[in-house]
């Protein structure tokens, strides 16, 4: 099973993770539904490493969260949506011994969410915010659910009857747009994928805009450095200088900036402190 992408260090002996994919037309906009229930890490913090994707974060323990950002602490009700972040951020792993979370698919949060994007872009918002009382309600939902699948199951019929009742639609590039840039991160050019798909590069950067919440160029920014994060391991075998130009830098001055930029931390600092999950790093007390 795939480990979602808001998880506890690999410490955690006796955590366990349920997840599914829901299906139909929920399965478009949604990319997974998750729960993690266990002891929180031995480590009171960490870096959570960004991906640019939205989500929606439910805290079954308590009726709050606490984030770091910037160095200011925020404090939210138990229930937030992350928009699509561009740089870490800090965690308090207490407050994830019991946490339920829905990842939605690029270019498909703007429905369930209901507004544009980019508001939300390297922001934390209160559910409440967005979707008023019914906020309090699937978080209730999902706490008098008997097990974690019926609790999983409770949050997708929420989003299917949301999806159902939504005043706003996906624009139809932006799924597509997002795969094609990802498909080669760094590789392909604005006008390019404007002339792919038959748009001015103005409105392809208005459906990026709206629908992604970052630019297209930030969008691939932040690809190229996801695609470096994922295969690290291989710069002992390449040296630095080859493994940036195997992922679309032009040297490898150009990597670390870029990937302390979006990780706060250079490569080797990440690879000194990372844990065993790849978009959570581990904070000294």
């Amino acid at each position: 099973m795939t480990l979602p992408p808001w998880t506890p260090g690999a410490d955690v002996d006796d955590a366990m993770f349920t997840s599914l994919t829901p299906g139909g037309l929920t399965g478009e906009f949604v990319a997974s539904i998750w729960l993690h229930e266990g002891d929180s890490p031995a480590h009171r913090a960490e870096l959570r490493l960004p991906t640019g994707a939205v989500e929606l974060l439910i805290n079954l323990r308590e009726d709050r969260f606490s984030l770091s950002d910037g160095g200011v602490r925020h404090a939210y009700s138990g229930a937030l949506v992350a928009g699509p972040y561009r740089r870490a951020y800090m965690l308090d792993t207490a407050q994830q011994s019991h946490v339920l979370g829905v990842v939605f698919r690029s270019g498909g949060a703007r429905p369930l969410v209901n507004a544009p994007l980019h508001e939300l872009r390297d922001r934390h918002v209160a559910l409440e915010d967005l979707w008023g009382s019914s906020a309090d309600r699937v978080r209730e939902r999902a706490l008098a659910a008997p097990d974690a699948l019926t609790r999983l199951r409770t949050v997708e019929s929420a989003l299917r009857d949301r999806l159902a009742h939504s005043a706003e639609a996906a624009h139809p590039l932006a799924a597509a747009a997002t795969a094609w840039l990802s498909g080669a991160p760094g590789r392909h050019g604005v006008a390019e994928l404007a002339e792919r798909v038959g748009l001015t590069q103005r409105r392809v950067e208005q459906v990026f805009r709206t629908d992604v919440g970052l630019s297209p160029k930030a969008y691939q920014r932040l690809r190229r450095f996801r695609s470096a994060l994922a295969s690290i391991d291989d710069a002992a075998r390449l040296g630095w200088p080859a493994f940036a130009m195997r992922h679309g830098y032009y040297d490898q001055a150009h990597f670390i900036r870029d990937f302390r930029a979006h990780c706060g931390l250079s490569p080797t600092t990440y690879l000194q402190r990372r844990g065993q999950q790849l978009n959570h790093v581990p904070l000294p007390a």
